[in-house]
């Protein structure tokens, strides 16, 4: 539940900073839309996927299938979020700190899947990281958000 907390709060901090960024420009461009996205999305996927546990425990006693369906959303959540992303920032400059980061998400998809397919013991540590998987992505895009220096043409 506190994972869920912090999302709630980088959803909160990322539409403030971005109305207050963005409040003087007249349009929003579809640079602007898809760092919206980058944004909200993970930190959304990891709200939904934080309750996906607790509404299962009240349906059944079978920790296995808790915490396996429970991989499954996050997986799906995460795999959604980055499709979109990737299709629609795909003539956009890539950033190094995009790489590293894709690569992160690629490995904790592949573990979140390895564990969904019943690979592995460790299910409820494996959606821990599919959890900070999201905040670590939006934590990430805030940072590049609020450092466009940092996140210029030298990263």
């Amino acid at each position: 539940m506190g994972i869920a907390a912090v999302s709630v709060t980088l959803i909160g901090f990322s539409g403030v900073v971005m109305a207050l960024g963005r409040k003087r420009d007249e349009s929003w461009s579809k640079s602007h839309a898809i760092q919206l996205f980058a944004l909200v999305a993970p930190s959304i996927v990891t709200l939904f996927s934080a309750f996906v546990p607790v509404s299962l425990e009240l349906i059944t006693e079978n920790s296995d299938l808790i915490w396996r369906t429970s991989n499954g959303v996050c997986f799906l959540g995460h795999l959604l979020g980055v499709s979109y992303f990737i299709r629609i920032g795909s003539n956009l400059p890539v950033r190094f700190s995009h790489k590293v980061g894709l690569t992160c998400t690629f490995l904790v998809m592949v573990i979140l899947l390895m564990s969904v397919l019943g690979i592995g013991s460790w299910y409820q540590f494996t959606f821990l990281l599919g959890l900070l998987l999201g905040i670590g992505v939006s934590v990430h895009n805030f940072y590049l958000l609020l450092s466009p220096a940092i996140a210029g043409d030298g990263d």
